[in-house]
């Protein structure tokens, strides 16, 4: 989950106020109650599309066979 940075602090890099931080809600529990983190409000990313379309019709089939032998 994402939290906001409130105050300055070190963890796994020095964090600044108005960072952004991605960490496990249980690691988070004790920072955001000490009044470091929040929650971020920001709106989750998309999920992206699949844009690869289905293998054409005509597509030849992949041979067994070793070219070459």
């Amino acid at each position: 989950m994402k939290f906001e940075v409130i105050r300055q602090h070190l963890g796994d890099r020095m964090y600044m106020p108005g960072d952004e931080r991605e960490i496990s809600e249980a690691d988070a529990a004790a920072l955001v109650k000490n009044g470091v983190l929040k929650a971020s409000r920001k709106k989750a990313e998309p999920a992206p599309q699949n844009k690869m379309e289905q293998a054409p019709a005509n597509k030849a089939e992949r041979s067994t066979k070793a070219k070459g032998r």
